[in-house]
């Protein structure tokens, strides 16, 4: 995320993108594959680039097709469009299916890999962006490892690897099921309504941001909520600072370790609105958790309103989630 906030119409683009993207959502068939593609870079089977696997699937696709990703690392830029719903990239686990790329450029087009789809199941695959994960004193640029905008995202078992804007959590509802990200400047930043992940941070520089989150008004469901994980690493790091002005991020059982700042949170320059965020933290532990020194404009959430941030209430209340392939 640029330290300047964007202009407003690059929210509108991604705002109006976000309602097709909903008005497209279908239910894809069902709970079966209708057909398993293969990646191989040894071309022994199926497309050698996991584009063309992407590329040889039919416009406003309606059944799930999976895309299985032999291990190895995949030097490319990866899209799944807005018209290919109903896809799952499936690799063979994110130490051994990695696809990594190279390069900067603004967030919304520097990242290794896009999903503007609705209906998208990924699992088992690292995501990376390369650029700043050189030597302490290079110059930091956006530089993301992944862009989810499509509602219905099911990620998991994945990683997301970078430095500044890894995870450009957009649009949407995603649900991150045992995924690990890594960064340092505002690793996972967006609109959407997410929820999981556990977090590392890499120390390089002054102290960082987990999140910057974009909810823009009182009436917006976005909001990012993290329950049970870990927030681990080296060097040291506050929770979020307030992209928008009325940003909400949510910890709930979340391991602290010490890297956390004992201020916790930052306004972004947002003096006498802090009313206006939703920053809470929830039965954490760990050498982090002590909230004694936070900002004095943290929640307290009673069980009622915790609820309503709940996996069942937040993410899954048209079941979307129990209605997935089993490919396990």
């Amino acid at each position: 995320m640029e330290l300047f906030p964007r202009a407003m119409t690059f929210f509108l683009i991604f705002f109006i993108s976000y309602f097709f993207c909903l008005g497209k959502a279908i239910d894809c068939g069902g709970k079966s594959v209708s057909y398993t593609i293969y990646v191989d870079q040894s071309g022994k089977v199926g497309f050698r680039t996991i584009q063309a696997a992407i590329d040889s699937i039919k416009w406003n696709n309606n059944q799930w097709v999976k895309i299985h990703i032999k291990a190895g690392l995949y030097m490319e830029k990866v899209q799944i469009p807005a018209e290919k719903p109903c896809i799952i990239l499936e690799g063979e686990g994110n130490q051994y299916t990695i696809i990594s790329f190279y390069g900067h450029d603004t967030t919304n087009n520097s990242a290794t890999f896009t999903s503007s789809a609705s209906n998208v199941f990924l699992t088992k695959i690292a995501f990376k962006n390369s650029y700043n994960t050189g030597s302490k004193g290079q110059k930091i640029f956006p530089a993301a490892a992944a862009l989810i905008q499509g509602d219905k995202s099911y990620i998991y078992g994945c990683k997301f690897i970078g430095y500044q804007d890894t995870l450009f959590d957009a649009l949407g509802r995603h649900y991150y099921k045992d995924c690990d990200i890594q960064g340092e400047v505002d690793f996972i930043f967006g609109f959407a309504q997410s929820y999981n992940c556990s977090l590392y941070v890499i120390g390089r520089n002054a102290a960082g941001y987990v999140t910057a989150q974009g909810r823009d008004s009182p009436n917006s469901p976005s909001g990012f909520v993290f329950e049970g994980g870990n927030l681990m690493g080296n060097g040291k790091v506050n929770l979020g600072r307030a992209w928008r002005a009325y940003s909400r991020v949510i910890f709930h059982k979340t391991y602290f370790s010490s890297v956390v700042t004992p201020q916790g949170w930052n306004n972004f320059g947002r003096v006498g609105q802090e009313d206006n965020f939703t920053y809470a933290e929830v039965d954490c532990k760990g050498p982090g958790a002590d909230t004694s020194k936070r900002v004095p404009w943290i929640k307290k959430l009673n069980p009622s309103q915790l609820e309503e941030f709940s996996l069942t209430s937040f993410i899954n209340k048209d079941n979307w989630i129990d209605n997935l392939p089993n490919i396990f």
